[in-house]
């Protein structure tokens, strides 16, 4: 008997201390990467704010050194060419507010789904980018891409 209680007490101290470790690690990373997400039940879904629509100011982004003919022209935002910017307007993305509303994710499903072609395109800030593009904040989008390599 005196070998199981001692292995009883090995594997409650075992227990504890697991369980004290990953409440700590919750508390401090916010979460646990095998813990899975409780399911939603009623939560109430706010639909996504209509993006604000502010007219196009092409003498603004000509004096910030952005070389545009035309009012949403997506190509401004650094990683998107002319192809991209065609699979996105087949897409349905239009406009640099409707871009900025855009999930990273759905735009990288766009990608992937054109092929293996655009695999080097990084759509990490293009909503950023292309938000500050729909504000006409021409000088802070240059200074963001001035920071950026290949979009990122």
């Amino acid at each position: 008997m005196s070998g199981f209680t001692c292995c009883f007490w090995w594997f409650l101290l075992g227990f504890i201390l697991g369980w004290l470790l990953n409440w700590l690690l919750k508390r401090c990373c916010g979460k646990c990467e095998t813990q899975q997400a409780a399911p939603v039940v009623n939560t109430v879904v706010a639909a996504p704010a209509a993006p604000k629509v502010i007219p196009f100011d092409l003498a603004a982004a000509k004096a910030a050194g952005f070389n545009i003919r035309k009012a949403d022209d997506l190509t401004v935002v650094e990683g998107i060419g002319p192809k991209i910017n065609e699979l996105l307007l087949n897409d349905g993305i239009k406009t640099f507010a409707q871009l900025a509303a855009t999930n990273v994710s759905v735009i990288q499903a766009i990608l992937d789904k054109a092929g293996p072609s655009f695999a080097l395109a990084k759509p990490g800030t293009w909503p950023q980018q292309a938000a500050l593009a729909a504000e006409n904040r021409w000088a802070e989008l240059k200074v963001l891409q001035d920071n950026l390599k290949g979009g990122v």
